[in-house]
């Protein structure tokens, strides 16, 4: 286990020519543990250990190389390839529709490993469903995702999910070969027919489809701490285990005192069989998410246990059902669902550990001291489990539901033993009656009219949550370390120590005064968003692009960096030009931050503007202070410095700007950080332009495979003649450069290329 877990940071997989080697020492270890002239006489202990961690490499680095060897090669890219295979998931139904694709033949070869890919297909030839077997002519690339501080790591999520590479359909010569749709996309589609309030709710508790959940929905699940009541994961499960056991064994009793059965026939086994097969359909229904595949194994390796009446302690009962899991999905130890539900299953055994339940009171015949009881259970559970999870939830979310366990006190309950048990009749009836599955869901229609408003009210409180400052992951595992100690059992010299050891990282949390300034390039993909950041204090220049989707780089990385940095207001806002790609995200950054003064080519950014911002100088370049407009040339070019070092961010200016600016400016020009204009357009970065700005460093904001080929080669030459380090955002993430006022040395740290990267990111990054 902790072989498997320790592989998230290997810097490198071990070479494949020595997993046989490891194979064979493991197997030596084990017919040979008790022979001296082999090895030192080993105990049962130590030969485990030896084994299964050989066995964990061996398996882990397995994986590693299957999913590196299938990486594209620079060739491949984007080339168009005819693909054979079957639709296994359909994420999102709009009118471009992404889907799954589990590849069975490329260009006509059979491929073995049956590769998952994502495509998106715009205005598709027919109606997808899952089960279509399709021939596809499409385009792919190696998966990847926007690299910044504080946002959603794409990437890993598709790398966790199993999927390889990335693509989409071209329209010709696309081919439906069978229509053999799936009971599950049956089921779906006879949902869809139905006409409800709150169908996207009820999809994603019934079916585990979520794509119909609107950002503002995740919100209010993340605020108000009810999220993992909507994915469908071991609570839901544990439900229908729960009702279909007890169902089918009063069935089957009642079937027995009708015919005479033989005395050896156990009604609990049989009942347990049929409970495992209900659930495994459920679980299928569901879409085999993580969390549901978790529990379902975890139902599973209980009910061995009754059958076989072998018996092990709840500690290894987890342990090996984490194994189990590794093996099967051994990717999903990035993902976070694994690490969230693990936890909170590890967490509620060390909460009833610490406060059992008393069984007498809870046998008692008054309902009002059983009823107290059980009240005094469920709430000091959810309380004690919200504080142990508070360091895992605060890496991923950055931020704490104060409301949580207020409202899941009152939601899982009505959830589980309402909501969930009349979903799974309304799924069940429409197998054979549309008219029932309408009259069960419109029930549960009714029940989310109240839980909504309810979740509304939470979620309007200003105390309803808590947002945590950015801080490395070994800060919160000392927080974690510190809550353990201060709640378990145990010396108190070890409880007052680990306080005590705690106590300097509070300084996280205290206000500093810093000698330095920092520029942040984002990676918004193709366009352009930079944040200049000193003591706390911020300016944004662009807001990168928004989508028709809905997508925009405001919400999906400028706030969580801002987040992430503990910035509470931007001082100043500037545009450059209104173009998409540059200012497309505003509005949802006006709506997420408070702004203190605003600037663009179309406002107060002129050539004779000046501005003293805190210990830093904001001078205008472009456009003249009489000459404004709205396309590229009338970018709004700004220089930042701080009187020794500088930066100078120009937009999309083209060279008949830049040349008119060495001819006004000339050695004025000198900086250190250059962002390259246009994102590398040939349109721009003249020699004369980048010699008058003689940068040390220049960086190119741009998509990642971009359609116009941006870095352009000769613009790249330009700036290689004149020996200046290049960067790339879509190969490098989010840049930082940091300025020490006393004249230090530039830090520079790119997202993708920190040394703390593990093997994944090293082989994986195109």
């Amino acid at each position: 286990m902790t072989i498997s877990v320790s592989s998230l940071v290997w810097p490198h997989l071990p070479s494949p020519y020595l997993l046989p080697v490891f194979l064979v020492i493991a197997w030596l270890t084990t017919r040979y543990s008790k022979n001296a002239l082999f090895f030192c006489k080993l105990n049962v202990s130590a030969m485990i250990c030896i084994t299964s961690t050989l066995f964990a490499i061996v398996w882990m680095a397995s994986v590693g190389h299957w999913r590196v060897n299938w990486q594209l090669s620079e060739q491949d890219i984007r080339q168009i390839k005819q693909v054979t295979g079957s639709i296994e998931t359909i994420v999102s139904d709009l009118e471009n529709t992404k889907f799954n694709l589990v590849i069975s033949s490329i260009n006509g070869k059979t491929s073995y490993t049956q590769p998952r890919v994502r495509l998106n297909w715009k205005l598709p030839a027919w109606p997808l469903k899952q089960g279509q077997r399709v021939n596809l002519s499409v385009k792919l690339k190696p998966v990847h995702g926007l690299a910044n501080d504080g946002g959603f790591n794409y990437q890993k999520w598709l790398i966790s999910n199993n999927i390889v590479a990335t693509g989409y359909v071209l329209n010709d010569s696309a081919e439906l070969q069978e229509n053999n749709v799936t009971v599950r996309q049956r089921l779906i589609d006879k949902f869809k027919s139905i006409e409800l309030r709150h169908s996207s709710w009820i999809a994603a508790m019934t079916f585990g489809d979520r794509s119909g959940l609107t950002q503002q929905n995740w919100q209010m699940m993340q605020t108000t701490g009810v999220a993992h009541l909507v994915a469908i994961s071991g609570l839901h499960l544990g439900v229908v285990a729960s009702l279909c056991y007890f169902i089918f064994t009063q069935l089957l009793r009642l079937f027995g005192r009708i015919v005479t059965l033989p005395q050896r026939v156990n009604y609990q086994y049989i009942s347990l069989l049929i409970t495992l097969i209900a659930t495994f359909f459920y679980a299928y229904i569901a879409g085999f998410s993580l969390p549901t595949l978790r529990a379902w194994i975890m139902l599973t390796l209980w009910a061995l246990m009754l059958f076989s009446k072998r018996y092990i302690t709840f500690k290894w009962f987890i342990i090996l059902n984490m194994f189990i899991f590794i093996l099967i999905q051994p990717m999903s130890l990035l993902s976070a669902s694994f690490w969230l539900s693990f936890g909170a299953i590890a967490f509620i055994a060390v909460v009833s550990w610490l406060w059992p339940v008393n069984v007498a009171d809870i046998q008692s015949h008054r309902v009002l001291n059983r009823s107290i009881q059980v009240s005094k259970s469920i709430i000091r559970l959810q309380l004690m489990l919200s504080l142990l999870m508070l360091p895992v939830v605060a890496v991923y979310f950055s931020m704490v539901s104060v409301s949580s366990p207020i409202v899941n006190v009152i939601a899982v309950p009505v959830v589980t033993l309402i909501i969930v048990p009349l979903c799974l009749l309304g799924c069940f009836s429409l197998l054979f009656s549309q008219n029932w599955a309408a009259w069960f869901f419109s029930w549960v229609d009714r029940l989310l009219d109240f839980c909504l408003i309810g979740l509304h009210y939470f979620q309007q409180l200003s105390w309803s949550r808590f947002e945590l400052p950015g801080m490395p992951i070994i800060v919160w595992f000392s927080v974690f370390i510190a809550t353990i100690a201060v709640f378990v059992p145990l010396n108190r010299r070890i409880k007052l120590t680990a306080i005590i050891g705690l106590l300097p990282f509070l300084s996280y949390f205290l206000p500093s005064q810093s000698t330095s300034w920092k520029l942040h390039v984002l990676d918004v993909g193709q366009g352009l968003s930079v944040l200049v950041e000193q003591d706390g204090r911020a300016l944004l220049y662009d807001t990168g692009a928004a989508f028709p989707s809905r997508f925009n780089m405001s919400e999906a990385v400028i706030l969580p960096l801002l987040k992430h940095e503990n910035i509470n207001q931007l001082d100043w806002m500037v545009i450059s030009h209104f173009d998409n790609d540059h200012a497309g995200g505003l509005p949802q950054l006006l709506s997420g931050i408070n702004v203190g003064a605003f600037l663009s080519n179309q406002d107060m950014c002129h050539n004779q503007l000046v501005i003293k911002w805190e210990k830093l100088t904001i001078r205008g370049l472009w456009p003249e202070i009489d000459h404004r407009g709205k396309g590229n040339d009338f970018s709004c070019v700004l220089q930042i410095s701080d009187g020794i070092q500088s930066v100078i961010l120009p937009g999309d200016i083209s060279k008949y700007v830049e040349k008119r600016l060495v001819t006004e400016l000339g050695n004025k020009l000198n900086t250190d950080i250059l962002v390259a204009a246009h994102h590398g357009s040939d349109t721009s970065s003249l020699d004369s332009f980048i010699q008058a700005t003689s940068p040390q460093y220049a960086i190119f904001s741009q998509g990642y495979l971009n359609r116009w080929d941006f870095p352009k080669q000769q613009v790249v030459n330009r700036f290689v003649n004149q020996k200046v380090e290049l960067m790339s955002t879509a190969q490098s993430g989010q840049i930082t450069f940091t300025f020490s006022r006393n004249g230090k040395p530039i830090k520079v740290s790119r997202f993708r290329q920190d040394p703390m990267q593990s093997w994944f990111s090293r082989y994986l990054w195109p």
